[in-house]
């Protein structure tokens, strides 16, 4: 974006920072409609190039909070479905199934909850 703002400023049309972006960049360039917005935004007056903020709440049902409870309820009973944990700590199922897999390192073999790898240390 940084270069994108700089070839704009120093006065080259959409036309040819479009293409000295695709000499520079080849393959991994913006697409043609993406470099077009924010040639659009720079003309309109826009300096900033980070993203503008998301509208909406954030998740709260990732919080550390959360995560403790599932492990909490992982660790009484490793034979429970994600269904079943996630009405337990009052989650939703995507959010219950996230929280294993990515948070927690965990994934399923044999019905049962484990760690990824074995080496990890056991869970309290």
């Amino acid at each position: 974006m940084r270069l994108l703002q700089i070839l704009f400023q120093i006065g080259k049309n959409f036309t040819e920072t479009f293409q000295m972006l695709q000499q520079a960049y080849g393959e991994d360039c913006l697409v043609r409609m993406q470099c077009h917005e924010w040639c659009q935004r720079f003309k309109s007056g826009r300096t900033p190039i980070e993203d503008d903020p998301k509208s909406g709440r954030t998740s709260t049902s990732m919080d550390e909070d959360h995560v403790e409870k599932v492990l909490a309820v992982i660790c009484q009973n490793r034979r429970p479905t994600v269904r079943e944990v996630a009405e337990e700590v009052g989650v939703c199922k995507r959010s219950c199934h996230l929280i294993l897999t990515d948070k927690l390192q965990m994934c399923r073999v044999a019905a049962k909850f484990v760690p990824r790898l074995m080496t990890c240390p056991p869970y309290p």
